[in-house]
């Protein structure tokens, strides 16, 4: 949402050209709301027109962009927004989320670190700069940033995967599967959390905890392919782990359905190494 703006200007008194550009920026924040993004953009382009300096204006017109996936125009605007205020942790996380979307990784660490040095509470900010240090290779810095997501806001369960999986890169299993445990008590209901949960307890070798927590992605998510993907490996590495074919069948059931339903988003290399683990499990 674009925020309407009051009138208050330095002293209270306001020169007519930023009362008229508040009154167009106003104008296009109701546009936006309503989904009308081409008059809010000629609004805010007014606005901006009238008074260069109303760094709002900016601002608003680049989260106009930002919804349209507009990147590089959104950029621009945020920039526009931060050279004239810097220490606005919106503007700058804004920014920021804009340069990560855009691939441009190392702006989007400067961005995301200083709206962090502005508001030490903005999780999304911590958060999208974990992601950060993770595209960077910097797993010790993305490890500090994620948990200060965390600590910003515990009910956030994108923090905790993020983190989980950072610990399931470097073979940290035991680690992964507290913080995904973390991840399924702050959100229940979050596919996402059972799924990295899942994968923990399984390379631990815990395959039964591991396929329950697998069914309960599937059952809060149907979409969510990779716990089709996982629960079928899980099943096939029980069984392989000298079970009987009950572990058998149901693995054949889970990456059978993984192959049919996942076939048109699912990566290739998934699809070939279950079809390779179907094969494998069709012998008597």
């Amino acid at each position: 949402m674009l925020a309407l703006v009051l009138p208050a200007c330095e002293g209270f008194v306001c020169s007519q050209e930023r009362i008229k550009a508040i009154e167009l920026a106003n104008r296009g924040a109701d546009e936006f709301k309503n989904n009308l993004y081409d008059s809010a953009e000629k609004d805010l382009k007014q606005a901006i027109q009238v008074d260069p300096t109303y760094e709002i204006a900016y601002y608003n017109l680049g989260k106009v962009f930002q919804k349209q996936r507009k990147w590089d125009k959104a950029i621009e605007s945020f920039e526009q927004a931060v050279q004239r205020k810097p220490d606005n942790a919106n503007y700058q996380y804004d920014l920021g989320e804009a340069y990560l979307e855009s691939k441009k990784i190392d702006e989007a660490q400067k961005a995301l670190t200083a709206a962090t040095a502005a508001d030490g509470k903005l999780f999304k900010a911590w958060w999208r700069l974990g992601l950060v240090y993770k595209m960077l290779d910097r797993p010790k810095e993305a490890d500090d940033a994620l948990r200060h997501a965390i600590e910003a806001n515990p009910r956030f369960s994108k923090s905790y995967v993020a983190l989980g999986y950072l610990y399931l890169d470097y073979d940290f299993n035991k680690e992964a599967a507290q913080v995904f445990q973390g991840c399924v008590t702050a959100k229940d209901d979050d596919g996402e959390c059972h799924n990295g949960y899942g994968l923990a307890l399984k390379n631990l070798k815990q395959y039964e905890q591991a396929t329950g927590e697998f069914k309960k992605a599937i059952d809060d998510d149907p979409e969510l392919y990779d716990a089709l993907y996982n629960c079928g490996m899980a099943y096939s590495d029980w069984y392989e782990d000298g079970h009987g074919n009950d572990q058998k069948e149901k693995a054949r059931d889970y990456l059978q359905k993984f192959v049919t339903n996942g076939a048109k988003t699912a990566d290739g290399n998934y699809l070939k190494a279950a079809n390779d683990k179907l094969y494998a499990l069709s012998g008597p």
